[in-house]
């Protein structure tokens, strides 16, 4: 962070009551005229939330445990946002362990969105193409990491981040408010998403039912507000095939893994797993067309050449 606080007009700390020295760090090592520390109950959403509302500038960056930004990157980002109108502008980060080694690309949204729209240019999606494509893309968040993005600060403190999926808010935030949110995307990449170890990890049926809580709340939710494109209703009205597929995913993995009467859940296995194939490869040529559909619609994507 030394090497881009002067670029920024406040600096907000939420801290979880930490243990670990990290207070006694921040306190002798950070240095800004308008620092401002705020110690709360753990919660990782409702952290950031408390944050944000603290915070009063036109752009707000989220700093995130162990990730990284160069300042030309937090000022390309700025650059773009301004000069698209964006609400949020969104990078693909490089992947590294907590040691510094390069991680493997996980394939987030951020990067397939890229290589489909950007035509090799930073560009903004009108509203119906992002509320679209966050319910398309779910689980995964079309955000990737809010550490390598940048948001309009009016826009984010008026939408605080849903705390009740865990530690997918950044999915559930899109998805609800996609559909008055102008999101922008770059090629460009300057921010490093740090992969470490999380203190519990969901099972493939947890993953499941996850994913049939944000899709079945969220859509409720927007239908109430008559808030849904003609696009979205078309996809949700064909859901129950993507869930089959993850449910299917789930049973497999459970198959394999399971201790007792090896052989016949390996046979079992082969058949849940020729279905679970021939399921995803009808998902995703339902997600082709949709791409295809929406890239031809020149009105949903604006290009930023220069």
């Amino acid at each position: 962070m030394q090497a881009w606080l002067d670029l920024i007009e406040e600096v907000i700390v939420v801290d979880s009551r930490s243990t670990d020295g990290t207070l006694d760090l921040i306190r002798s090592e950070l240095r800004h005229p308008r620092l401002r520390i705020i110690d709360r109950d753990r919660g990782l959403y409702q952290s950031w939330n408390e944050g944000i509302a603290a915070t009063t500038g036109d752009w707000v960056y989220i700093s995130t445990a162990g990730d990284l930004i160069t300042r030309n990157q937090l000022l390309h980002l700025r650059e773009v946002g301004e000069a698209l109108g964006a609400s949020v502008v969104v990078s693909a980060p490089d992947f590294a362990h907590e040691d510094g080694r390069p991680h493997r690309d996980l394939g987030w949204p951020p990067a397939k969105l890229l290589a489909a729209f950007g035509q090799g240019h930073p560009f903004v999606m009108a509203p119906e193409a992002t509320q679209f494509l966050a319910f398309q893309n779910c689980p995964n968040a079309i955000l990737g990491s809010s550490a390598s993005n940048l948001y309009r600060g009016p826009h984010l403190r008026a939408r605080p981040f849903p705390t009740e999926y865990g530690v997918v808010g950044d999915t559930a935030w899109i998805m609800r408010y996609g559909h008055e949110t102008r999101l922008a995307l770059t090629p460009r990449s300057g921010s490093t998403f740090c992969i470490h170890e999380k203190e519990s990890q969901l099972t493939p049926e947890q993953c499941v039912e996850l994913h049939r809580l944000l899709i079945g709340r969220e859509s409720a939710r927007l239908r109430e507000t008559t808030q849904l494109s003609p696009r979205l209703a078309n996809l949700l009205g064909e859901q129950d095939q993507p869930v089959h597929t993850k449910r299917l995913w789930a049973e497999k993995r459970r198959l394999w893994h399971a201790p007792e009467s090896r052989v016949a859940n390996k046979f079992r296995w082969v058949s849940v797993t020729s279905r679970y194939l021939w399921s995803r490869l009808k998902d995703k040529r339902q997600a082709r067309q949709t791409m295809q559909a929406l890239q031809t619609d020149g009105a949903l994507f604006r290009h930023l050449s220069n």
